[in-house]
Formats: structure tokens, C-alpha cells, sequence
């Protein structure tokens, strides 16, 4: 079975041109409906490094390598302030121009893990509130509070920021806002839903 994982980018050192963002999350539900362990998890992060695939990045599933390759991996600890904990985080070095120019404009904003498994039902239970809020991260000199609605089955609704600096930016997917007054923020919502501080 194959598989794939989308998350995204939560943190970027510029002058090294590397991006960095969790593959899998402990307990947190994936776009196909799965979920993995911590210790699952450990042990697929383990897997990837000793068969050196460190070299295997692609651009939008394309199956061809883009000259990025992973340079930092580490399963994130308890109180980690941007990582869940229990996470397996990789930092990506993406030496092409272009393509760190896409990153910087919010093209591509995410990681997307394909790999082979096996899927063992499970009953995970997730309260999800109807409402999640949080900080965006900064953009354009500042940040905005954001409001995400779920819906009774934990459908995620969209939602939107507050007003800084004049304008508010919608969120209608992923984890990027909305477009406005030249810039969008990230923001994160899956560490409200996990109960992480």
C-alpha cells in the first residue's frame, strides 16, 4: 500500500537555504485517514536513514530528484518549542534558486512523505472543539491571531485572522493563509488538537 503524508514547512534558516517541518506526527490523523506511534514513527525515521535515501526529494511527486537533500532528522523531545513532540522532524537543504524561491513565496509549503506500509485499524479518539485559535508566524514585520472552525464530524472549515496593521487574511486550506496586502503568514493548528503547549 502506498502511502502519502503531507505536513508543513514550520521553520526556514534562509542563508543555509534549508526548510524544516515534521514528516509524521504522533496520534495525529494524516489526509488518507491513517496515524502512527511515537514509537512507529522512531522506527520508519530509522528505516529512511539507513538505506541513505537522504537524496530522494522531488518536487511535487515527480519521482525526480531536485538536488535537495536531507541534512538534519531527529525525533522531536518533549517540550520542543516548535515540534510535536514525538515527531520525526527533517531539515531539507534546497540549494536551487528557483525552487528556494517558490519556498519563499509559499508555492511549496509543505513535505509530502510517500512510502509503503501496512494500515492495522485502530480506534484513535480525537476531541476536536469547534474552534481552534493560535499565532500565526511572522510575515511583513508581524503576525496575526487566527480562528480555524471544525465542523461536528472534525472537518476543517476554514477560518481567518485578526486585523493588524489594516488587513486580515483568510484561511481556506492547508496551513498557509490567505494572500493580503502582499503577504501570507503559516500557522499551525495540530498542536492545539494534540493538547501540546
Amino acid at each position: 500500500m502506498s502511502n502519502r503524508v503531507e505536513v508543513e514547512i514550520k521553520k526556514a534558516d534562509a542563508e543555509l537555504q534549508i526548510v524544516f517541518g515534521e514528516v509524521l506526527a504522533p496520534s495525529l490523523v494524516d489526509a488518507q485517514g491513517d496515524c502512527m506511534s511515537a514509537e512507529e514513527i522512531r522506527k520508519t525515521a530509522y528505516r529512511f536513514l539507513q538505506k541513505g535515501r537522504q537524496s530522494a526529494v522531488d518536487t511535487d511527486h515527480d519521482r525526480t530528484a531536485n538536488g535537495s537533500h536531507i541534512v538534519e532528522s531527529f525525533i522531536a523531545r518533549d517540550g520542543d518549542p516548535t515540534f510535536i513532540a514525538g515527531s520525526w522532524v527533517i531539515g531539507v537543504r534546497v540549494p536551487d534558486p528557483a525552487l528556494w524561491a517558490r519556498i519563499k513565496k509559499g508555492e511549496l509549503n509543505g513535505f509530502s512523505f510517500e512510502g509503503i506500509g501496512l494500515r492495522a485499524s485502530t480506534t484513535v479518539q480525537l476531541d476536536i472543539p469547534e474552534n481552534v485559535s493560535g499565532l500565526s508566524q511572522e510575515a511583513a514585520g508581524h503576525s496575526h491571531r487566527f480562528v480555524v472552525t471544525f465542523d461536528e464530524a472534525g472537518r476543517f472549515l476554514g477560518g481567518e485572522t485578526d486585523e493588524v496593521e489594516g488587513h486580515r487574511h483568510g484561511i481556506l486550506k492547508g496551513t498557509v493563509t490567505e494572500d493580503a496586502a502582499g503577504h501570507f503568514h503559516r500557522y499551525s493548528f495540530a498542536e492545539h488538537l494534540l493538547g501540546v503547549p
